[in-house]
């Protein structure tokens, strides 16, 4: 029997496992991505795309979003390019750090690998399967994004030109995906293997962003900064894509190599001993949980002050951004009666705090993944309420929820107080009282969140569907006859004022806050009436 005997069929029972998450994967990619273009085209006039392009060219923004190409002539699908193309790929490439992961070492360490291993299939069948679903994903992501961009821009959208941008998208896809399997073989937990892909994806980030402003030969080295080379709809050069996938196939040639050597649950890179006592904080649940989530709260923590600071650094420039620009002065509410500054750090604090859902999700889905790997029955083994035990994970992620909204809003005031020729006009309290409102918002999806693993366990990723809805929704949802208007009614940040534009609705908080405590209490009572079973 070879290494890659069963590959196929093991490819075909991916598809199967991963029918839904990937679909809705890229659903939303498709709708964000290809649904956009046909609005801005829409709403900025070709003056105004003139005056946004040349306000790209700050640096701050030139390190936020990339260079900007075609500026002569800035078409639409230039500007498409500059604003949509690097964080679209970084969105696909997040979807295939946790595919790859999920069907690696995760499966591993829930010992489904093993079982694989025992039937008739090759030593390398699973992480070859796991790679080839990986590519037809990311083709079909391709194709799909290429044709919509093309069906919904406008001239300067051209075919080539779309499937240029899909390909750019999936190429990404396929590098981190490579990345990923490789760090599979390395490290010796999913936790860390996760960890590692996101950091590699950010340390790409940063070297992209340094040779964008002033080398280029960083930007060359990220594969982040080597995607923007394409140039998409400017000059549409193909090569960094076939760089890439050589790239990628280096990659992926070594981790299969290692894969070949390694032993089943171990990982290249030892894991390190832990102490030989546990501390006294470790002997409750409480602990226990601060344990096993600390380390990212506080990942998470510091990259929503770097994403404040880093969005603070471009308020200095965001009259000529905005004053011109129709888009962004919809996307803002735009009003005589407040400062540019202040109404764009209002979009911003929406933003940001739907981005914080996302680690706030992940903590409470964490108690999730103990029960999936059969940990969580040896806990409630020992004389721990059910209740006591949950109330560590949605506990520490309420907590959490807290400190990020300041995180953030400390990052953007210090960032802004440094660029702004008057930072009277962003005062600290104000940003504070800006940021802090959305939390009833945070704590109603938490509390859903709640009640599904609770009430509902297997259907806990629909989440994540909901999560992109609301996502959309803080864009698509404040531009005209885009949507019905009682779409926005199904967000909870469709209740959110923005302050200080609009006015203090108290009632739309403490509904909020109250459908959150009921949610949860719903959630706690499920779970502690439900079996806790191993996945």
């Amino acid at each position: 029997m070879g290494n890659f005997a069963g590959t196929l069929r093991l490819a075909f029972f991916i598809l199967r496992r991963e029918r839904v998450i990937s679909v809705i994967w890229i659903l939303l990619l498709l709708a964000v991505v290809a649904g956009l273009a046909g609005p801005m085209g829409g709403i900025i006039e070709p003056e105004a795309r003139m005056v946004l392009g040349i306000t790209m060219q700050n640096p701050a923004m030139v390190a936020m979003m990339g260079p900007v190409y075609g500026i002569e002539n800035y078409t639409l699908g230039a500007m498409y390019t500059n604003m949509m193309l690097l964080f679209s790929a970084m969105a696909v490439a997040v979807m295939n750090i946790l595919l790859v992961v999920r069907h690696t070492r995760a499966d591993e360490e829930l010992g489904r690998y093993e079982v694989l291993r025992s039937l008739p299939v090759g030593r390398m069948a699973n992480l070859n399967a796991t790679m080839i679903f990986a590519v037809d994903v990311n083709f079909t992501i391709s194709a799909l994004i290429g044709l919509g961009l093309y069906i919904f821009g406008d001239y300067s959208m051209t075919l080539s030109g779309s499937m240029l941008f899909g390909a750019a998208m999936g190429v990404t896809g396929i590098v981190f995906a490579a990345i990923t399997a490789l760090f599979a073989q390395l490290m010796p937990t999913s936790r860390a293997t996760t960890g590692y892909a996101f950091l590699t994806m950010g340390i790409f980030y940063i070297v992209r962003a340094a040779g964008d402003i002033n080398a280029e030969v960083l930007s060359l080295i990220s594969p982040l900064g080597l995607v923007m080379r394409a140039q998409v709809y400017v000059e549409n050069y193909v090569w960094p894509i076939f760089v890439l996938l050589a790239f990628a196939a280096i990659i992926t040639l070594v981790a299969y190599k290692l894969n070949s050597l390694r032993d089943i649950d171990q990982g290249f890179i030892p894991q390190r001993p832990g102490r030989p006592e546990a501390k006294k904080s470790l002997l409750s649940p409480f602990g226990l949980a601060r344990r096993l989530l600390m380390g990212s709260i506080i990942t998470w923590i510091i990259v929503m002050f770097a994403l404040g600071a880093s969005y603070g650094s471009i308020l200095g420039d965001i009259d000529d951004f905005v004053a011109t620009n129709e888009l962004y002065q919809m996307l803002i509410g735009y009003s005589d009666d407040f400062p540019l500054t202040v109404m764009f750090a209002g979009m911003i604090n929406a933003l940001m705090a739907i981005l914080a859902l996302v680690p706030l999700v992940i903590v409470i889905l964490r108690a999730k993944g103990e029960e999936k790997e059969g940990r969580t029955e040896a806990v409630l083994a020992a004389a721990v309420k059910r209740n006591v035990y949950l109330a560590g994970f949605v506990g520490m992620a309420f907590a959490a929820s807290v400190i990020m909204q300041l995180a953030n809003t400390i990052g953007l005031y210090l960032a802004a107080i440094t660029v702004l020729p008057d930072p009277s006009e962003l005062p600290l309290y104000m940003l504070l009282q800006a940021n802090l409102v959305y939390l009833p918002a945070l704590w109603a999806i938490m509390g859903l969140t709640t009640f599904l693993l609770g009430a509902l366990p297997k259907t806990t990723g629909a989440i994540w569907a909901y999560f992109g809805f609301a996502f959309l929704m803080v864009f698509i949802g404040r531009l005209p006859d885009v949507l019905p208007a009682w779409v926005g009614y199904l967000s909870p940040f469709h209740y959110i004022p923005e302050l200080p534009v609009d006015d203090m609705s108290w009632p739309a908080m403490i509904v909020l806050t109250i459908i959150a405590i009921c949610l949860t209490a719903a959630g706690f009572f499920f779970y502690n009436r439900r079996d806790v079973k191993p996945n």
